[in-house]
């Protein structure tokens, strides 16, 4: 019996090795880059900017960035209004690492999409994804749903003209979500999903008439000097119709 309970140690201590090991080695590698668009161009008229003033505010946990959006929101053309109408697509091999929605909050869906060097049942914690928000999720994806560059994994979810957007973000999530000005910021790090992009991808946007990546991203500089003002204590911004907070498409 004893030689059992040793056997069972021995194996659950290098199942646990292995996972540490999987977790570190994931967090040690470098971002996964885009290697597909996660959207057809021909639905999008304009791109709100990282850090810009659109939306609510979205910036990591620690607060080295304060009043902005770090992350895009992907504004839908009239024409394509609808809940069934704007694929939307994965923009590199992986996995599900999280599936979510709250209605309450106005969320239709929420997916969440792990390297395909990671673990995909466990938390993926410390480990930059993609993640598409306010989408109709494809009904057979769940975590540890595996999922190709290119494949289809829902539908933007803009059922009316002032509701025409879906977001996009790329960041690392943290353990537990913390108010910041109203807002649970369940992120450790964000960045833009234009700087993790390959060339034969934002090629695609420069045929829209964008020069340079650098065209989605304010600099931290630059915001930092002109804050976001909030519609009264947060989380939501004033002026987001400026046009310095958007890219348009041609």
């Amino acid at each position: 019996m004893k030689k059992v309970f040793k056997g069972i140690g021995v194996f659950f201590l290098i199942l646990l090795s292995i996972i540490i090991f999987s977790i570190v080695s994931a967090k040690n590698e470098p971002p996964p880059e885009l290697v597909a668009n996660f959207v057809d161009l021909n639905n999008i008229t304009k791109i709100s900017k990282f850090r810009s003033c659109v939306g609510h505010v979205t910036v990591p946990q620690d607060q080295r960035e304060t009043k902005r959006s770090m992350k895009h929101y992907f504004w839908v053309k009239p024409e394509f209004v609808g809940t069934d109408t704007v694929k939307i697509y994965s923009p590199y091999d992986g996995y599900i690492s999280e599936v979510r929605s709250d209605p309450n909050e106005q969320l239709e869906g929420e997916v969440w999409i792990v390297p395909k060097r990671a673990l995909p049942f466990l938390p993926p914690l410390g480990i930059w994804q993609f993640s598409v928000q306010h989408i109709i999720v494809r009904e057979d994806l769940k975590r540890g749903s595996e999922v190709k560059a290119g494949d289809i994994i829902g539908y933007a979810a803009v059922p009316e003209e002032n509701r025409a957007s879906f977001d996009i973000v790329y960041a690392k999530q943290a353990d537990i979500p913390k108010m910041v000005d109203n807002w649970n910021s369940p992120f450790t790090n964000l960045d833009s999903v234009f700087n993790h992009m390959s060339e034969e991808v934002f090629n695609q946007y420069q045929s829209r008439g964008i020069s340079s990546k650098d065209a989605f991203v304010i600099t931290k500089e630059v915001r930092d000097s002109n804050p976001c003002q909030y519609q009264g204590e947060g989380l939501y911004f004033t002026n987001q119709e400026d046009s310095d907070n958007w890219v348009f498409l041609k």
